[in-house]
């Protein structure tokens, strides 16, 4: 079974999104989502990949979650996240792109997440999720001077309990 990524970049208050745009542009975290993810495959719901400025994202597979976009010679579509999930089984990893719906669904099967934690607030009309610490401990971190990388890994508790709900 694959390693599930979540790859998220959020604002103090949980914002990651304002109009299917991210609220900033920090070119360190780019650098940083490219570096992570190149090679492996990509998924996204259809508004993340509507707003993509450059499609599909290169070096990597992209994988769509939508009920109403038509397969493209660009990318893979599913109807559903696990769908898409089984479709990368074979896959040692498989990055979680967003967006909010995305990242709510994809939580209870992540093993990590990959955050950049804006240092600042923002308006905005997608949220990222609640990161529970009975769930969640934080595993590295490295700070810079308005934003931090920081990496997540799923309490051994949790992945018990996971392993049982899925039995």
């Amino acid at each position: 079974m694959s390693e599930i990524i979540i790859i998220a970049a959020m604002a103090e208050n949980r914002i990651i999104g304002r109009g299917s745009r991210l609220p900033w542009s920090i070119s360190e975290d780019m650098r940083h989502f490219r570096k992570l993810t190149e090679g492996w495959p990509c998924i996204m719901g259809r508004k993340t990949w509507e707003s993509l400025p450059k499609k599909p994202l290169p070096g990597r597979p992209n994988i769509v979650v939508s009920k109403t976009l038509t397969q493209g010679s660009e990318t893979a579509v599913f109807p559903s996240l696990e769908g898409a999930l089984e479709h990368c089984k074979d896959s040692a990893k498989v990055y979680i792109c967003g967006g909010g719906m995305i990242y709510r669904e994809a939580m209870e099967y992540a093993d990590s997440i990959e955050l950049t934690l804006i240092r600042a607030e923002y308006e905005g009309d997608a949220f990222f999720p609640e990161i529970g610490s009975s769930v969640w401990e934080e595993e590295e971190r490295e700070d810079h001077e308005k934003f931090s990388f920081i990496r997540y890994r799923r309490r051994d508790t949790a992945s018990a309990e996971k392993l049982i709900k899925e039995a």
